[in-house]
């Protein structure tokens, strides 16, 4: 798969089938990968995840390995995750005051149509994990 992109190191922790739950840590570090609004990065946390072996690579329990993620893919979790939500804002607020001229309700206006975005993103939470796959290799050396 030439347009995966590593996205970060971690350690097998549980094997299921294909399936392959990876423990990483998340950090600020994490700020060169295309898919960090996946990993819900705060300061330095531990985090699993479930990523599928395509390759059919035997991993097992404690072996460091590599997480990786389609490009489009990291591309779209990012307009998702971070463009979407500012254009709602936008349209939000400066819709409401076209409208009203009451800046106080425009911004709770933008805030409020943002919060809901976010809330229908939680909601499609499952549905959008299918279309987010992640990967797991064998670290390289």
């Amino acid at each position: 798969m030439e347009s995966e992109k590593v996205c970060k190191e971690g350690i097998v922790r549980k094997l299921e089938g294909s399936k392959v739950w990876v423990e990483i840590v998340v950090s600020s570090a994490c700020g060169g990968c295309a898919a960090k609004s996946l990993c819900n990065i705060s300061e330095k946390k531990n985090e699993i995840v479930e990523a599928e072996n395509l390759t059919g690579e035997e991993f097992a329990i404690g072996e460091a390995v590599q997480i990786q993620m389609q490009e489009a893919q990291a591309h779209r979790a990012v307009v998702i995750g971070y463009l979407l939500p500012f254009i709602v804002l936008i349209v939000g607020l400066f819709g409401c005051y076209a409208l009203t001229h009451i800046e106080w309700l425009s911004v709770l206006v933008g805030i409020g149509l943002t919060a809901i975005y976010y809330v229908i993103l939680k909601l499609m939470d499952k549905r959008l994990a299918q279309q987010f796959t992640l990967y797991v290799s064998k670290k390289s050396e």
